[in-house]
């Protein structure tokens, strides 16, 4: 008879340690999923953005993440080059004209 009482406890113990298990299983299935839908919320912010500069980037190629820093270093000089000249050029048409022969 002592033994089908430590078949019993046996089973009891076993029954409590998968519980035990499948309730933590349970938890981190809940912060899996707002996890998720958190990442989705953020994914949608993105593509949105991503529309609102689709005529500005033609493919992902353009990105500077995937150019090669030799390439992307030359294209920011030339930007920063066009951006010096197109200011150059507003001030120099917002000078009075007694100081228009200034440079």
């Amino acid at each position: 008879m002592w033994w089908v009482m430590i078949w019993v406890m046996l089973l009891l113990v076993s029954g409590v340690y998968l519980g035990w298990r499948v309730w933590g299983l349970w938890g981190q299935t809940r912060q899996l999923g707002s996890e998720l839908a958190a990442a989705s919320r953020r994914l949608d912010e993105v593509q949105g953005q991503l529309e609102l500069l689709g005529e500005r980037i033609g493919s992902p190629e353009d990105l500077a993440v995937f150019a090669g820093p030799v390439a992307a270093r030359i294209k920011r000089d030339r930007a920063k080059a066009a951006s010096r000249r197109a200011r150059r050029l507003r001030r120099a048409s917002s000078r009075p004209a007694w100081a228009k022969h200034v440079e």
